[in-house]
């Protein structure tokens, strides 16, 4: 009869010495084969399952095998080269011609720098030097006056101011003419009154009519002088007059002129009346140059914008701004 514990419905062949038939392989088995059931997905990718099982979560109960700690590598940096731009094939032949064209450009500005600089150096030194009258270096008397019209006169006047320096060089020379027949008529006629008062008219008329006319129309257009202007005008119009009366030249005047040569030719003197009815017609002609001129400057000074209170500005401001005046104002103001 068969034992109570016996299964009569068991397999037959007895269990000892079966390596399956353990029951701690029996449990290991049935747990694994229901961990597979469970990770099974039908619907996802064929592959292994115990290929896809997760990786046992490792801490501080359950630590790596081999453990080393982190070390992070250092990043490597590289160095940026900058971009050289292509010389396109420049033989060494082109680079030492561009050396040679700027070095020759240097050149030519430096001497034109040098070139200007001497300029400049020689006009600081010889700036407002007189030069007229052009008397010679040896001379006792130096010039008096500073008189470049190509330089301090406007383009546009240098003709005008030319033909009035013209003018006033040809006064000069009739008054010198006029000395040199007074001359004769005193050695052949005896009239010493017409000598005397030629070389008086020479002396005075000359050097008065550079500064009362030449002079202030020389720096009405040098400056744009309202004042010269005026001052100008007011003394031509005496020149004019006196030009008048030259042409005249009544007997013994001291002036050569057509009333003279009337009389020397009714006292029988044809050559001496020759001589000074040319004497008269230069004087006339001086006259109409000396009215042509001074229309034509007064149409200049209309069209320019003067004005007789601009003058008086210039005068008024003239008179203050002069030391002289301003040192009698203070000490009058004193006492």
């Amino acid at each position: 009869m068969a034992e109570p514990d016996e299964n009569p419905f068991g397999d037959p062949t007895p269990s000892v010495g079966h390596p399956f038939q353990d029951p701690s392989v029996k449990e290991l088995t049935n747990n694994k084969v229901q961990s597979l059931i469970e990770d099974f997905n039908p619907f996802g990718k064929d592959q292994n399952v115990v290929n896809n099982a997760k990786p046992p979560v490792r801490g501080a109960a359950n630590p790596p095998l081999n453990s080393m700690p982190a070390v992070m590598s250092p990043t490597q940096e590289y160095p940026v080269t900058p971009q050289v731009a292509p010389t396109y094939g420049r033989t060494p032949g082109d680079m030492s011609a561009d050396l040679l064209a700027r070095k020759a450009e240097l050149d030519r500005r430096q001497a034109e720098l040098d070139k200007r600089e001497e300029e400049l150096r020689t006009a600081s030194i010889n700036v407002r030097q007189n030069n007229w009258p052009p008397l010679p270096k040896g001379f006792c008397y130096q010039p008096c006056f500073y008189l470049d019209i190509s330089v301090e006169i406007p383009p546009d006047f240098q003709h005008v101011v030319r033909q009035l320096y013209y003018l006033w060089l040809y006064h000069t020379g009739l008054l010198a003419c006029n000395v040199l027949i007074g001359t004769l008529l005193l050695f052949l006629t005896g009239a010493i009154a017409t000598f005397i008062f030629s070389i008086v008219y020479a002396g005075i008329l000359v050097p008065l009519s550079f500064l009362f006319w030449f002079r202030p129309g020389y720096k009405a257009f040098r400056d744009d002088s309202s004042f010269n202007f005026m001052l100008y005008f007011f003394v031509f119009c005496i020149q004019f007059v006196i030009a008048v009366v030259q042409a005249l030249g009544t007997y013994e005047s001291g002036y050569c002129g057509l009333f003279m040569a009337v009389r020397l030719y009714e006292d029988a003197h044809p050559f001496l009346g020759t001589l000074v009815t040319l004497m008269g017609i230069a004087f006339s002609l001086g006259a109409t140059m000396d009215f042509l001129l001074l229309t034509k400057i007064h149409r200049i000074y209309r069209s320019s914008g003067a004005s007789f209170a601009k003058a008086q500005e210039e005068f008024r401001s003239g008179v203050i701004s002069s030391g002289a005046v301003s040192n009698v104002i203070a000490s009058n103001i004193r006492f």
